[in-house]
């Protein structure tokens, strides 16, 4: 029991949630988008989890499920990429080595306490996934993804849970709702700002870039704002201000790697919030240095 819990905290860690409900929402989530999906969320976190245990990684980072979201990622990965249209052996055998590549590539990062975010399933994910549909590897090809049609009008109320639903991959209304579900049992708060950002990410990408107007009704531009928020979400107004400007800093990034035919993943979301998170630490070493010099002329 306490491994399946394992798991599915590593699955809730996806959205930055260590709640292993979150994470079985999550994982049911999945199958309403794709079988594989669903298959591929599981697998990953499993497998990701295993590896960290047989290379004893600390058990209080495997606890915490920081061994498995990542993993999940990038088998659900392998699974859009490729699976779609029929799960073979080697694109199952494919899944289970990136979900195993981006375990190692994740505690590369824990060992130097930085913070990782999804970046190793990115990282992964560019050149197994994208680069072996590239070359044709093994006869292997990119499936189209499943994007709903709006006929190019942006749909207010089925949109933002489009956008939550792609965060995994997902084209499919239900996913969505059940994610953001998923978040609200684990933190309401983070909920509602990811919420927040799927209604105020689509125009803000219109407005910077003038985006297709059914790419924003699947969510394409939202969902690395829905990880910002959960990055950041707080009740300061500096939490406010450092997920507006998450937002507007993914959109901008994700733009530009989806113009070299790159995909961007969730790149967005990790570079705005590596350099949100930069500015924050020096933020408060300033204010730390500036409190120790005013105490060198108010001696106690």
């Amino acid at each position: 029991m306490q491994f399946i819990k394992i798991v599915l905290v590593g699955i809730g860690q996806i959205f930055l949630q260590e709640n292993g409900l979150s994470g079985l929402i999550i994982c049911i989530a999945m199958f309403f988008s794709h079988w594989a999906l669903g298959m591929g969320c599981l697998l990953g976190a499993i497998i990701g989890t295993i590896t960290a245990i047989l290379l004893k990684y600390p058990k209080n980072e495997i606890k915490q499920g920081l061994y498995g979201f990542n993993a999940s990622l990038a088998f659900m990965c392998t699974m859009f990429t490729f699976g779609l249209k029929g799960v073979s052996p080697l694109i199952f055998s494919l899944g289970m080595i990136n979900a195993i590549i981006a375990t190692l590539i994740m505690r590369e990062f824990t060992k130097r306490n930085r913070v990782a975010y999804t970046f190793p399933f990115v990282l992964t994910c560019w050149i197994f996934c994208w680069g072996i549909a590239q070359i044709g590897l093994f006869g292997l090809s990119q499936t189209t993804p499943n994007l709903v049609d709006h006929t190019a009008t942006l749909d207010s109320i089925k949109q933002p849970f489009y956008a939550w639903a792609e965060v995994n991959f997902g084209a499919n209304l239900t996913t969505g709702l059940l994610l953001f579900i998923a978040i609200a049992i684990s933190s309401p708060i983070v909920a509602i700002w990811g919420m927040t950002a799927t209604v105020l990410s689509p125009f803000i990408a219109d407005c910077l870039f003038n985006i297709e107007p059914n790419q924003l009704a699947n969510g394409i531009y939202s969902f690395s704002a829905i990880l910002v928020a959960c990055a950041f979400a707080g009740k300061k107004l500096s939490d406010f201000i450092y997920v507006i400007s998450g937002i507007i800093l993914a959109i901008f990034i994700q733009f530009n790697i989806a113009k070299t035919g790159l995909p961007p993943y969730t790149i967005g979301f990790i570079v705005s919030a590596w350099l949100i998170l930069w500015f924050k630490n020096n933020l408060n070493h300033e204010k730390l240095n500036s409190k120790k010099f005013t105490n060198l002329f108010n001696p106690k």
